[in-house]
């Protein structure tokens, strides 16, 4: 339960070209056929007025129910601003008719985890145009998602007792985002930009009107907005029409229209009639500029013509921006934001500044970037690129039935669903000239509103030293995965996958067809590399992931970013292809590809066209076996990643977990982190030279995996990878088997972090499992059971749902890999509910380390993670990157068969035996990052 962290809209928008139309049957009498168009065909309940959206797809033995309601923070007012948003959390997991604890029932996160369903595949999210809840289900399974979502609709009971605590949820969540300085200044931005309609304020609302609105007023935003003639269903994937109309129409058809007009928003933004400004100064090591410009909504005919303009302004490496600012060292990232909404809203270039730039000369650069493009346009070619990317963004959603069910849902929220239908049409229509004239019609100097983030000058953020003691001094790389509700693993991420289950998706489906050791082509060529090929002709994508033993724990003691400046080199030129060549390669495609350097392996994948597919092995093998590492973009990159690195160290969860590993590994083992304001001055001081060495000792055969999924000829990639990777010299992985590590004693730190509004509690020990341990399953299952996720495990029951002290909460082995890591449980706590949060964390591992966990605890892990894997496993990226992640560690392609079987075969004696054995409530660490000295007196 979340507010919607706004995604590129565009990669929502996929649907097939072309179905087969659903066979006609009869219709329930109170359901009648309203439109089809493309693969969507729109039916309407006749009794209240409800749009039903069907779109069949029998690719995958899953389906998303969504409905949209059409109610946001555009529907609030100055004293219940954040209303709807505090509402949701209300709906999500909080008691109605059928899903009330206190009646009886499973509350519906229960009743739904039990079927295999989590965080990554239900949610309820509120955006400015609308709320929405979603789950994506097993098909047998379709009817408890409508009883679910028909329940919060009409029959929520909205208790004072309930309101309260979880009043104190959505606080917090207020205060997570107040750490951001990107996120205060974007608010801070938009306030001043829109100063009449109610975009003004940030979907979460003001603070004092969180803790302020009563349960009555809460009560009657649900009377005013919640009706089925406000709001719109969705169904896509697998299942028959008639039978899910049937279905529909029995859970809501018995609903009555709202009695009153739905209250609607009159308030139209007055033009702007000067140059406005904000600057927002905190504690903090990054700058930001933020400039926006008023813009219509998505209905206006200069829609498409503005999406491709802040495309060709801000994505990728050929983007005016990134050439006007990264290039030129201004810059660290730069986007450019236009938002999908009903409304006039902004269109908003932005960049996160490198160290030493200057806020005005960076925002110079911006001004000067939009003023080429009004004045001197831009050409067919950064048209072309633009929209093949979009295509290309479009097609991807293709791969799982979530991905179109919220494209449609954003559609009927700030559109409708023939907008959807027809985004790729018009955007193909869109001509240079059409760019230059919207340039020119709305990026007008006098309508600007500019933003500066400053950071305060002041006491530096410390790194964490031990209290008595002092930091360590091994370096680790940042994060590159992250969680779904209930936390973000920071900067360890890497390390925990998969945790909960063989598939990996975001907010997606995933296919579990039958036999995946079956129909997947497997190559070996001894000393070189590993290739599983599994055709899948769904979608006309394909995906490619793979691995290196080439991370960061490789790398020398004295030079911890060494693998992943190496890693960020190989985009940046080959012996035949400069940077721009490369990156020009695949815009023109509208491909994306990306490598990243976790603790142990240098990480890849990329995405495209299926006809594409030669060229993208081309480009990969050209960047793998044959970087130039010129001396010009090392010392960007440098920069970059210099800026990157103290961006990071403004996360308390990273700085708190960081400071775990040093409190767990003792001096000299390869775990124990440098800090990571000591990595960023130590990015300086590597060469050329460095890399060179780091190259050619590491980047070779013996290690390397490649994986393609997708509409692709087995054969034909086979051929095609012998061909490309020819010249991979032959090679050994790196021996990695080390002793186990010898913990230190449990230690309490305070990492101060001054200005933080939040702070992360982070309860920790030494893990002691690796991923090739018998006991691996049984200890991932007792750690679901104790505090996977903020609303089902134990700990999150009682300090989130019953307390309200958290809205993230998550425990996790980090680092069960080739080595052993950190056990840890991260608690984001407001500082007043510090105190209260550590002893209720602490009563509960006590608890657990005592009782252990029961046979019907343990069942309904096991249910979960059996379900879980049907709805996780079949994007064509998730599936490539399981099937890399099986060849790492010598599972081959049946593990993706194999896994629920093992999951299923462990017992009640080896999970409390796990626990005996990595659980201890006496080796456990306390830290806590945020604005504190020390930690209190426990």
């Amino acid at each position: 339960m979340r507010r919607l962290l706004p995604i590129a809209f565009l990669a929502l928008l996929a649907a097939p070209l072309s179905i087969p139309a659903p066979a006609r049957a009869a219709l329930p009498a109170n359901v009648e056929r309203v439109a089809r168009k493309g693969p969507v065909t729109e039916y309407r309940l006749r009794s209240n007025g409800m749009p039903i959206l069907l779109v069949p797809r029998h690719n995958a033995p899953v389906a998303t129910f969504m409905v949209v309601y059409h109610v946001g923070s555009r529907n609030e007012f100055p004293g219940c601003t954040g209303s709807a948003h505090l509402l949701e959390h209300m709906l999500f997991n909080k008691s109605t008719e059928h899903f009330w604890k206190a009646g009886g029932h499973k509350t519906i996160q229960v009743a739904l985890r039990e079927v295999g369903v989590d965080f990554s595949s239900t949610n309820m999210t509120t955006w400015n145009d609308r709320m929405n809840g979603y789950s994506t289900v097993p098909s047998d399974r379709l009817e408890l998602a409508m009883q679910v979502e028909a329940d919060r609709m009409q029959t929520a009971k909205i208790l004072d007792s309930e309101r309260q605590p979880e009043m104190s949820v959505v606080r917090n969540e207020y205060e997570i985002g107040e750490n951001s300085p990107g996120e205060a200044l974007s608010k801070a931005v938009v306030g001043a930009a829109i100063v009449a309609h109610p975009y003004h304020w940030d979907t979460i609302g003001y603070r004092s009107d969180i803790e302020g609105v009563s349960t009555e007023q809460l009560r009657a935003h649900y009377r005013n907005y919640f009706w089925p003639d406000n709001s719109s269903a969705i169904l896509v994937g697998d299942f028959e029409p008639d039978a899910a109309l049937a279905m529909f129409d029995r859970y809501f058809g018995k609903m009555p229209k709202a009695p009153a007009p739905i209250p609607k928003v009159i308030t139209v933004e007055p033009e702007q009639e000067g140059e406005r400004r904000v600057t927002v100064s905190r504690p903090g090591n990054v700058g930001y500029v933020i400039l926006a410009y008023p813009r219509p909504g998505t209905l206006d005919a200069d829609w498409h013509a503005l999406d491709v303009l802040a495309t060709i302004l801000g994505s990728g490496r050929n983007a005016r921006l990134y050439q006007a600012l990264v290039e030129t060292g201004l810059a660290n990232e730069v986007d450019c934001r236009n938002y999908a909404l009903r409304d006039p809203y902004l269109v908003m270039p932005y960049a996160e500044l490198a160290p030493g730039a200057g806020h005005a000369k960076t925002e110079a650069a911006i001004l000067a970037a939009l003023d080429s493009v009004r004045v001197s346009g831009v050409s067919q070619a950064e048209v072309d690129r633009a929209v093949r990317g979009i295509e290309v963004g479009l097609a991807s959603s293709r791969d799982g039935v979530y991905g179109m069910a919220a494209g449609l849902g954003e559609a009927v929220a700030s559109a409708n669903w023939q907008w959807f239908v027809d985004y790729l049409d018009v955007v193909r229509k869109v001509t240079p000239a059409d760019v230059q004239r919207v340039a020119r019609k709305y990026l007008v100097p006098g309508h600007l509103t500019a933003g500066w983030f400053v950071p305060k000058q002041g006491e530096p953020l410390k790194t964490g030293a031990l209290e008595g003691g002092t930091p360590g001094a091994r370096p680790q790389e940042p994060a590159q995965s992250g969680a779904a509700e209930g936390g973000s693993p920071g900067p360890w991420g890497m390390l925990m996958l998969p945790e909960v289950s063989v598939g990996s998706s975001v907010g997606g489906t995933v296919s579990t067809p039958p036999g995946f050791a079956g129909r997947t082509v497997r190559r070996a060529w001894p000393r070189r590399l590993v290739l599983d090929v599994l055709p899948n002709p769904g979608a006309p994508t394909v995906a490619i992931s793979g691995l290196l033993r080439a991370g960061s724990i490789l790398a020398p003691a004295d030079k911890p970013e060494l693998a992943a400046v190496t890693a960020g080199m190989l985009s940046r030129g080959t012996a035949t292809r400069s940077k721009l060549d490369l990156a020009g390669q695949l815009e023109s495609l509208g491909a994306s590809m990306g490598f990243t350097a976790g603790v142990y392996d240098l990480n890849f994948d990329a995405y495209g066209m299926s006809r594409d597919l030669p060229v993208l092995l081309d480009l990969l093998a050209d960047q793998l076996l044959h970087p130039s590492f010129p001396e010009e973009e090392l010392r960007k990159l440098k920069l970059q990643r210099r800026g990157q690195l103290l961006s990071q160290a403004e996360n308390t969860g990273a700085r708190a977990q960081e400071t775990l590993f040093q409190v767990v590994f003792p001096d000299g083992h390869p775990l124990r982190p440098t800090g990571v304001l000591d990595r960023a001055s130590s990015v300086e001081k590597l060469t050329a030279a460095d890399v060179r060495d780091f190259y050619t000792s590491r980047y070779r055969g013996g290690s390397l995996v490649l994986t393609v999924v997708g509409d692709v000829d087995a054969a034909a990639v086979v051929k095609l990878v012998e061909e490309k990777f020819a010249g991979l010299v032959e090679g050994e992985p790196p021996v990695l088997d080390l002793p186990r590590a010898q913990p230190g004693p449990p230690q309490r730190r305070a990492v101060t972090m001054r200005g933080k509004a939040n702070m992360d509690l982070l309860l920790g020990m030494y893990g002691g499992v690796r991923r090739l341990d018998p006991d691996y399953y049984p200890c991932i299952l007792a750690n679901a059971v104790f505090g996977l996720d903020a609303l089902t495990s134990r700990t999150g029951r009682r300090i989130r749902d019953t307390e309200g002290l958290t809205y993230n909460l998550y425990s996790r082995f980090f680092g069960a890999d080739l080595l052993e890591g950190t056990w840890g449980l991260d608690i984001a706590v407001a500082p007043q509910n510090l105190d209260k949060a550590m002893a209720s964390a602490r009563d509960e591992l006590a608890k657990f380390c005592r009782d252990g966990v029961t046979q019907a605890e343990l069942d309904a892990q096991k249910s979960f993670y059996a379900g879980n894997f049907k709805v996780r496993l079949a994007t064509n990226t998730g599936v490539a990157q399981q099937l890399a992640y099986a060849e790492k560690f010598g599972f081959g392609p049946g593990y993706l068969d194999r896994y629920p079987g093992e999951i299923q075969a462990v017992t009640l004696a080896q999970v409390n035996e796990a626990i005996r054995r990595h659980f201890d409530p006496a080796k456990v660490s306390v830290i806590v990052a945020g604005d504190l000295d020390s930690l209190p007196v426990e």
